[in-house]
């Protein structure tokens, strides 16, 4: 009698843990039913909702390629955190207006505070918030927006620049700190933020997108904001050849912990004239991105406000960080045939067992007029040269125009740390360490304090000679010029004022 109680009462526990386990829905019959490509997109749209309200798990097993067309007033369609589309292909016609297909967007809410900005400032450099009643218990995301504008207009545009920053907040505190400090400047923090559940998760998987060639508007894939651990793995989304420009295949907002594994774009809606990101993201920390295979005629990333970013064995065109930003690593990385952008970095910029052809390592962008001082470190690389590229550093006009924020006033070149670096050049071409854009100007440029050059040599094991610069550049203080034998650790090293 014993033993038919514990069965049965095991067999009650087990219906009941069933009950609550979500649904699985099969999409092959409900989709395969329908009799145009923009009713089976309303239909899709439909059926995540509905899954989405009532907690269920969707299922694309049994369906191979699936074809929608893009119906007038249509809305994104809602996603929740487990998302796994079994090598779905989705062709996607699209001849109604510009629209992600998938979205995730929970919404993030001001956090209130009576700080002054000094002692809010104080928090956010020091990590504690946990004074502040709404921040104290739980975990949050929290977002960080500077409302004093970091630059006040972009020269040349009619727009400025506001940095965020983003932390993970444990019953009020955090390890996370901001790229730069908030105490003693002219910030002024406003702070938005939402609670973070043990299960708040998001996987994004196995899904390719072939952007019909007869479309006269744009699909974007994916809209997430907001999040604290996305993962995008096994995605490919393909773009025929088009007129259209200002794309945004991607979009990623206000994330932490974010994972890109395997994803391959093949171009976008761009022109060499005119921008069209695969990957547009804004306000992120801690990014990894690995395996990645990505080419467009303007370049792949158009990212602000990025915060710890990681390359690993990707083959891509171009990554920028248009402005406020810190620490991004490349690793046994290739690109090729353009350069990677930057303003207002901090930190390194470092690039590890990379092969760089036809490739500028460091562009910085000067429309942001901003200069801060930071390293580019660059260990046992590969750098093919040709004559339209052959210079380690674009570093811009550096003119006399000051900065509205007080932190900002210093014009900066940056630290260069190379140990290992071989060079393919045409026959007499010499690489240029810096090249200088615009007029010499007298005022002196700060920060830089060493250039090491250990271990460069030509693929057949020869040393090469480097042009310093091609412009005479006022410095502010000597710098360590340290140039190793590639050959043996034997340094020669002098001080230089001017490069």
């Amino acid at each position: 009698m014993k033993r038919l109680f514990t069965l049965a009462a095991a067999l009650l526990l087990s219906l009941a843990a069933a009950a609550q386990q979500p649904a699985t829905t099969s999409l092959a019959t409900l989709l395969n039913s329908a009799p145009d490509d923009s009713t089976r997109f309303l239909l899709l749209r439909q059926a995540h909702t509905q899954a989405l309200a009532n907690g269920d798990t969707l299922s694309y097993r049994g369906i191979d390629t699936l074809r929608l067309s893009i119906p007038s007033n249509a809305a994104p369609i809602p996603i929740g955190p487990y998302n796994d589309f079994t090598n779905t292909v989705f062709i996607v016609r699209n001849n109604a207006a510009n629209l992600f297909l998938f979205s995730r967007t929970p919404a993030m809410q001001p956090i209130a505070t009576d700080l002054p900005d000094s002692l809010l400032c104080a928090a956010i450099d020091s990590g504690d918030f946990s004074h502040i009643p709404a921040l104290a218990q739980g975990r949050w995301l929290l977002q960080v927006v500077d409302s004093t504008p970091w630059v006040n207009q972009r020269i040349g545009h009619s727009y400025g620049h506001y940095r965020e920053e983003l932390l993970c907040l444990d019953s009020g505190r955090t390890a996370d700190r901001p790229t730069m400090p908030y105490i003693g400047t002219v910030s002024t923090p406003r702070l938005f933020g939402r609670p973070v559940a043990d299960n708040d998760n998001f996987q994004f998987s196995n899904i390719t997108l072939l952007r019909d060639s007869l479309s006269t508007y744009k699909t974007y894939l994916l809209n997430i904001e907001n999040l604290t651990s996305p993962i995008l793995s096994n995605v490919t989304v393909v773009t025929p050849s088009s007129d259209l420009v200002d794309d945004c295949i991607i979009r990623i907002y206000n994330c932490a912990n974010v994972t890109l594994d395997n994803l391959a774009l093949l171009g976008s809606y761009s022109r060499t004239d005119h921008s069209g990101y695969g990957l547009l993201m804004n306000n992120c920390r801690n990014t990894l991105v690995q395996h990645l295979f990505a080419r467009s005629a303007w370049g792949i990333f158009g990212t602000n406000n990025m915060h710890y970013t990681h390359f690993f064995h990707c083959d891509f065109d171009r990554f920028d960080i248009h402005c406020y930003g810190r620490d991004v690593t490349f690793n046994l990385c290739r690109q090729q045939d353009s350069y990677n952008q930057f303003s207002s970095v901090f930190g390194s910029i470092l690039y590890g067992n990379c092969t760089l052809d036809n490739f500028t390592p460091l562009l910085i962008e000067t429309s942001y007029n901003s200069y801060p001082h930071f390293t580019l470190r660059m260990h046992d690389c590969h750098w093919r040269l040709t004559r339209q590229r052959h210079t380690m550093i674009e570093a811009g006009r550096l003119d006399t125009l000051i900065f509205s924020r007080p932190e900002l006033h210093d014009k900066c070149l940056p630290d260069i740390d190379i140990d290992g670096l071989t060079i393919d050049a045409p026959f007499l071409l010499r690489p240029r360490l810096v090249h200088y854009r615009g007029k010499n100007i007298s005022q002196p440029a700060l920060g830089i304090k060493y250039i090491n050059l250990r271990r460069v040599s030509t693929s057949k094991g020869n040393r090469i000679r480097f042009r310093l610069s091609d412009r005479r550049v006022m410095l502010s203080n000597p710098v360590r010029l340290l140039i190793a034998s590639p050959k043996s650790t034997n340094a020669s090293t002098s001080f230089i004022k001017h490069l």
